[in-house]
Parts: C-alpha cells; structure tokens; sequence
C-alpha cells in the first residue's frame, strides 16, 4: 500500500449506499484512500472522480473520536496505516462515525498535510517524533502532545534553519542553533488539540538568490 495513505476509512456497507457520498467524505476529511466490501464498480468510478485509491479490502480497527487521532498518529510515527472499520447502514452513518469523522476533519484541516507527506526522518528530538516532507526534503515536521514542555531540542541538523513555526496559524517560534542542535522555544499554539505539529524549515539554494530590479 502506498505509503502516503495514512488513513484508510474500509466502508463496511450493509444494503444501498451512495458510492459518490461516500468516497467524497472521505476526501473532503483529508483522506487519501479507501476500500469497500461491496458496490466495487461504483466506488471506482467516484474515486476516479475524486482522485482517491481504491485499496483491496483488508482488516480494519473500530475507532471512536476519542482515540482516532492518537491511533494515527501513534501509526504514523512507526510507519504503518490507520485502516478505520466505517458501518453504512442504507448509505447512513450513525451518530458515532459522525463524531469520529468531525474529529479527523478538525485535526487534519490543521496538519493534515505533515501527516500524509511526512515519510520517517534521521532526525531526533528529545520529545514527539519528526518526519520529513517526501516532496520537499528541506521541510521536517515535529509532532508533539500535550502536555507540551517549555522548549525541545532537535538533533542532527547539519545547517541552521531558516524558519521555526508552528504549522497552527503559522506562528514563528525562537530557536538556537549550536553543535548541530536545533534548542526550540515552545510558546502555546492558538488550538487546544492534544497532538501539536511544528514545522523546521531548512535553508534552500533559492533563498542565496538576490532579488534585482530592472
């Protein structure tokens, strides 16, 4: 399975149900793959339309809203995917899937993006995990739980970064940069989630360039 798919939502349908819906849900969440039980051609045709992947059927875990976001995360960080059991019951899902998809809405709209491009980093960090941009290497991405410490300390870094910030309304955060230690000071980010993503970004080749007018 491509590694990208963090999370998988496995559409467990019992009777009709609206494959366009469905897989549209999925997309809209910040998923990036599904899988069906039944009505295989349909949800074809609408992963097709929403540029979703359609995975082979596999087994999946019962999550609630509570522990969804920890359990991918925690997948995450040892590089595996989260494939989430969704009951469809006459193209309708009940209360708790409701809440567990507002849930993975409301975190993945904030670090959606660090979640499905991160790919596992050499990096270390005295608290959280970090993984790397798979398309932009110069971009890593430290996840951390609350209860949140007063600054982290990032190993390995060759090159002081240009830019610390937390990926929540981009706020700067003051660093120090000495014996390939990258010291973060942690100020309290704007939302009260308990996972925090923040982003290192490194120096690239463009930022030597001079602007010049003519």
């Amino acid at each position: 399975m491509n590694p990208d798919f963090a999370i998988v939502l496995n559409f467990k349908i019992n009777g009709n149900a609206d494959a366009d819906f469905l897989v549209k849900t999925a997309r809209n969440i910040g998923t990036r793959a599904v899988m069906t039980n039944a009505q295989k051609d349909d949800f074809e045709k609408a992963c097709s339309k929403y540029t979703i992947f359609l995975a082979d059927e596999a087994d999946g875990i019962d999550l609630n809203g509570n522990d969804v976001i920890d359990t991918i995360v925690n997948n995450r960080q040892n590089g595996k995917n989260t494939i989430i059991n969704i009951p469809v019951t006459d193209g309708k899902f009940d209360d708790a899937t409701q809440k567990l998809f507002d849930a993975i809405n409301y975190w993945m709209h904030l670090f959606g993006h660090a979640l499905n491009e991160g790919k596992h980093s050499n990096l270390e960090t005295d608290n959280g995990f970090i993984l790397e941009n798979r398309h932009a290497d110069y971009q890593k991405y430290v996840f951390v739980k609350r209860p949140l410490p007063e600054k982290i300390v990032v190993s390995g870094l060759t090159q002081e970064p240009n830019r610390v910030e937390w990926i929540d309304h981009r706020a700067d955060l003051d660093f120090a940069f000495k014996d390939s230690k990258l010291t973060i000071n942690l100020t309290e980010p704007e939302s009260d989630l308990a996972w925090q993503v923040l982003r290192i970004q490194a120096h690239r080749p463009e930022d030597d360039i001079i602007h010049t007018e003519f």
